[in-house]
């Protein structure tokens, strides 16, 4: 299996991000007359950028193959007539412009590997392209574009078991990697009343993540290697312990179950002697 690591965000940009928590992580261009904006680094920031989206008509995506955003990617944009019309370094991994209607070369340069496009915009309608690199050329494989995805035969599926033991058994799943095993997974969370979700700090999803949940009486009812950044499981209605251990790390929970779908985002520092989780509230979104 794949491990899924971090490797595009700098340490400025983890250090901004635990420093201001909440404060914007965007950076808009004001110095041109083609407007864009790039950022992502979060949960906020990627929620401020969203909302952002109806103002242009170019959204960039930058990924590694396994799903891992990446920041510091190196954009530039020219037109039909060759003339470049922007440059910059992404400061996460969304970058959205808006730009004339017509036809642009987009080139996106990341640790030396570059990704090109030519795109066709609209000036009233939003065009999306996904640009991934491999982590390791010798085992990886780019999707191709227009955020299709790879032959059925590479593809990741999930991992469902049934525990024996708890009373009725308890059924739960892993994966994620990639857009299909993500749309998989969504499509089945009305089958479940827990939910993990593991990345770093700055948001990219890890794999590998050894997860290990208790019943009140201290009896273990899952034990798990979690195959994905996603880890989904039906329990009794009740109060549980739930610690993920990621690269020797672990993070422990108290939480209660019940009917409704119960989600959990546990986040790990990319390097422990500079990076650092964020605080638990914002750590769940609230």
């Amino acid at each position: 299996m794949q491990r899924m690591r971090c490797v595009g965000l700098t340490a400025a940009m983890i250090v901004m991000l635990g420093a201001t928590h909440a404060r914007a992580a965007e950076r808009m261009n004001t110095q041109s007359t083609v407007p864009f904006v790039s950022g992502g680094v979060g949960v906020a920031s990627q929620e401020r950028l969203k909302a952002q989206e109806k103002e242009f008509n170019l959204k960039l995506v930058f990924t590694l193959v396994e799903g891992n955003y990446l920041a510091d990617v190196n954009v530039k944009i020219a037109d039909a007539a060759g003339k470049t019309v922007i440059e910059q370094v992404s400061d996460g991994p969304f970058f959205m412009a808006k730009l004339p209607a017509g036809t642009y070369s987009v080139t996106a340069a990341y640790n030396g590997q570059t990704q090109a496009r030519k795109v066709s915009l609209r000036a009233d309608r939003l065009r999306t392209e996904y640009m991934r690199w491999a982590s390791n050329p010798q085992r990886d494989f780019v999707l191709p574009p227009e955020g299709r995805e790879a032959p059925a035969a590479r593809a990741v599926s999930p991992r469902e078991t049934t525990r024996a033991g708890a009373p009725g058994g308890v059924s739960y799943v892993s994966g994620g990697i990639g857009e299909n095993g993500q749309a998989q997974l969504m499509a089945r969370e009305k089958e479940f009343n827990l939910k993990l979700v593991f990345t770093l700090v700055e948001g990219n999803y890890v794999a590998d993540v050894n997860v290990l949940v208790k019943d009140a009486g201290g009896k273990t009812v899952v034990e798990h290697l979690a195959n994905g950044p996603f880890f989904m499981a039906r329990l009794p209605a009740g109060t549980y312990s739930v610690a993920a251990t990621y690269e020797g790390k672990t993070q422990t929970r108290k939480i209660k179950v019940g009917d409704r779908l119960h989600t959990e985002y546990l986040r790990w520092p990319s390097n422990p002697q500079t990076d650092f989780a964020l605080p638990r509230e914002i750590a769940r979104g609230k």
